[in-house]
């Protein structure tokens, strides 16, 4: 025992000896650089911290989504963070909840509603966590990137994007089967489409078949880059992209059977999903997948995947940039933390899931891209890769103001459908109305 004693008391001192060469003190300062016995206890874990976010007017994130791409991936990685969802109801909206004093720290939306939540004064400048974090923002996808940056005006960096919305036409392959028209190709033109729907659009045993649905003006013009109104707050309705526009719907309208009973010009998702009386149909990716797995489900699955069309000279410009993301708000007493959530939700392990679950990932990676959409049944065998034959097309910088501008257009664009004005006139006073629209909110 003595014996053990003394080799014990021998090494004692050269423990000391390298405890103090660990600890990286300088020569000649003896015990001052020596590691007290209280330095090396492991780091007291995080205080537990709650969070809450909300999702506003983002269509098609639910509470499963949520717990998927937020509460499960922050566990993983920050067990102290735990996340609270405030479901947006009747007095749970987030104008609600800042006339509560109980803004949200995090706050999930589109780039949609950047005036709305600028004027609202609520986005937190993200650029500090960022270069902290060192985050590479040459892996996301740069086009909705720069769209962010517009939104500040000193060069705020207001979210990192969490995925992309893509335009795709869908068409029912049983329509074409039935009257011997060959299937849409890949990518077209609606200079290629114009002639195929003609084909189609007949009435038979009673069932009114249109061959193509084009949806809204304003969304075909996003496609050219234009916004309803322009950074200048003046309405972009009366330049030459609002007329082509026009004119092509023009003549959709006037194809023999286009127009329905009671003057039906829009024959949406319904006439496709349900009816299933209309042959092509331009749809969002976001808005599209729930609905076709629901109507999988109910035995329609004789559909395909078509690129987004656009004019010729336009052919893979896709629709206009178009993202849902999560900000942080200015009022969070835990942004560093909140942060930390954003990260997780567009780490490229989440973003593998995002896009299985037919979500389009902000990270464009052929790998990431390859599993679009493998958690959807009703995608199997469909020509989904379409999809990603467009791009978003970047807009021009768009106003604060003229929030009822789509609406008005969409109202003309009903007008020149119907017959009641021409094309001219239909743009004329569209122009007027948002016009009107963006004083009257300036005004306020």
């Amino acid at each position: 025992m003595k014996k053990k004693a003394g080799l014990l008391k021998l090494a004692l001192p050269l423990v000391l000896i390298s405890l103090s060469a660990c600890s990286g003190a300088p020569s000649g300062q003896g015990t001052k650089g020596t590691a007290k016995p209280e330095d090396m206890k492991p780091p007291a874990p995080p205080e537990p911290v709650t969070l809450t976010i909300t999702n506003h007017k983002s269509v098609g994130f639910t509470e499963k989504d949520f717990q998927t791409y937020f509460v499960e991936p922050v566990a993983k990685k920050y067990p102290h963070i735990k996340l609270e969802y405030i479901k947006p109801d009747k007095g749970t909206e987030l104008e609600d909840l800042i006339a509560a004093g109980k803004t949200p720290d995090l706050i999930f939306a589109s780039n949609g509603y950047f005036a709305l939540l600028k004027q609202l004064d609520i986005m937190q400048d993200m650029n500090e966590y960022v270069k902290k974090y060192k985050v590479d923002l040459s892996v996301y996808d740069q086009p909705i990137l720069e769209r962010i940056k517009q939104a500040g005006d000193k060069g705020e960096l207001y979210s990192i994007p969490f995925s992309l919305n893509y335009g795709m036409m869908l068409y029912n392959k049983d329509i074409f089967d039935k009257f011997g028209v060959p299937y849409p190709k890949d990518i077209m033109s609606f200079e290629e489409i114009l002639p195929i729907a003609q084909k189609i659009n007949r009435t038979e045993n009673g069932i009114q078949y249109v061959g193509f649905e084009p949806q809204n003006a304003d969304t075909i013009t996003g496609q050219l880059g234009i916004p309803p109104v322009g950074a200048d707050d003046k309405p972009n309705i009366d330049k030459p992209e609002y007329k082509r526009v026009f004119d092509f719907l023009k003549q959709v309208y006037d194809l023999p059977g286009q127009i329905g009973p009671n003057g039906k010009h829009n024959w949406g998702r319904n006439g496709f999903l349900k009816d299933q009386n209309l042959a092509m149909f331009l749809e969002w990716t976001n808005d599209a997948a729930a609905p076709l797995e629901e109507a999988s489900k109910s035995g329609f699955n004789s559909w395909d995947i078509s690129a987004l069309p656009n004019f010729k000279d336009k052919l893979g410009n896709g629709r206009p940039v178009d993202s849902h993301m999560t900000f942080i708000s200015k009022s969070s007493k835990h942004k560093e933390e909140a942060f930390q959530v954003i990260l997780e939700s567009v780490s490229r392990e989440t973003q593998m899931l995002v896009s299985a679950n037919a979500r389009i990932s902000s990270i464009p990676d052929k790998t990431i891209q390859a599993n679009y959409a493998k958690n959807f049944e009703s995608y199997k065998g469909k020509k989904v890769q379409n999809i990603f034959l467009t791009k978003q097309t970047p807009q021009q910088k768009s106003s604060n103001y003229g929030s009822k501008a789509s609406s008005i257009v969409r109202e003309e664009q009903k007008n020149m459908a119907l017959g009641l004005k021409d094309v001219n006139t239909a743009l004329k006073d569209a122009q007027e109305r948002v016009l009107k629209n963006v004083e009257e909110e300036k005004s306020k």
